[in-house]
């Protein structure tokens, strides 16, 4: 199997990431040149010059296509050649490769398999990051660890009371249990907890300091989103459960096998212009995730160093993260039986071709 989906939507960049030159970033082991044409549009092509294999995003964004910075030769959003200097002759199939590409939600996202299935009615919906009525705080982070720790971190928000003690902890997460419903690709999980200490967050953020009632609902949907809703009410007040105080997207693009893109934002629908509560969640987020990453990358090191081989133990906590991880082993295992008759055609043709060549 290969270690990442390629029929899927992943978010390769923020918008604000995209200036006026073009971007480097490699997902799931492929090379990509991401850029904004003069007319506004963004196109993602690989990272690779079709004549010599430099990288284009060395060069710059003429007009609607990207230059080379090598031997200028320039390229279109749909990876066809437009212009090789002095006018030189060029075959045919003279192109870069391109992948569709969407930018929603004040993201970018890419389309790494065929082209053919890329459906934009599959990209997340993540709305709160523009939508009138909310606001929010944003940040990215580049971690040493494979995604899928990630993603365990997020559906286990039992560690905030341990790994996050001067902003997200509090009294009832440990000893509340998690409930995990599974529909289909989609898991939901929650935890209620009745009468608790407050955490750092909501007495930085909410002036809440006596004891409070708080909930924790997550989603995650392959192969690399997690929507998180939190908030927490005064204990025995009639705030409804499930009413966010806030709402933290993220996305954990692979990179490669042992390192991810980490794209976030925490938005909320209260206090729009209250730039103290903006930055009480940037500071507060910030701290927390840099502590995530940490964990995350000595738990990859000791994982590549463990000579024994032992897998991961999952415990009742873990269910929402083991969840997520079956469905994502399942999806691999589908689109590679899905890809395998090609591939096998393709070597026997190469074979025969191989055959012919030496009779």
């Amino acid at each position: 199997m290969a270690p990442f989906l390629c029929n899927q939507w992943y978010t390769a960049a923020t918008s604000a990431e995209l200036g006026a030159k073009p971007l480097a970033r490699t997902i799931c082991n492929e090379p990509l040149v991401i850029f904004r044409a003069q007319e506004g549009a963004v196109a993602v092509l690989t990272d690779r010059c079709p004549h010599r294999k430099a990288p284009l995003s060395c060069g710059e964004v003429v007009g609607n296509d990207i230059q080379c910075g090598y031997h200028g030769i320039r390229f279109a959003a749909d990876g066809a050649c437009t212009h090789v200097p002095g006018n030189v002759p060029i075959g045919r199939n003279f192109r870069a490769r391109c992948f569709p590409a969407r930018e929603i939600h004040g993201l970018i996202f890419v389309w790494l398999g065929e082209p053919s299935l890329a459906d934009p009615a599959l990209i997340p919906d993540f709305s709160e990051n523009v939508k009138p009525g909310w606001t929010g705080v944003h940040g990215t982070l580049y971690v040493k660890g494979n995604y899928q720790l990630l993603i365990d971190n997020i559906l286990d928000l039992t560690h905030v009371v341990f790994v996050h003690k001067t902003t997200l902890a509090g009294s009832g997460v440990a000893e509340t249990p998690l409930e995990v419903d599974i529909d289909g690709d989609v898991v939901r999980a929650q935890r209620l907890m009745h009468n608790v200490d407050t955490a750092p967050i909501y007495r930085a953020a909410r002036n809440l300091h006596g004891n409070i009632d708080r909930w924790q609902f997550l989603e995650f949907r392959p192969p690399i989103y997690a929507r998180i809703t939190l908030g927490a009410r005064e204990a025995g007040s009639d705030l409804p459960f499930g009413t966010p105080t806030h709402v933290v997207l993220n996305s954990f693009t692979p990179e490669t096998e042992r390192t991810t893109h980490y794209f976030w934002s925490t938005v909320r629908s209260w206090g729009l212009d209250d730039a103290s509560v903006s930055k009480t969640y940037k500071d507060m987020t910030d701290l927390a995730f840099a502590e995530d990453a940490r964990i995350v990358e000595a738990q990859q090191r000791l994982i590549d160093s463990d000579p024994s081989g032992a897998p991961l133990v999952s415990l009742a906590f873990d269910r929402a993260a083991l969840a997520a991880r079956r469905i994502i082993k399942r999806k691999l295992e589908e689109e590679a039986q899905a890809t395998a008759p090609a591939v096998k055609g393709s070597a026997q043709r190469a074979a025969v071709r191989g055959a012919d060549a030496t009779a």
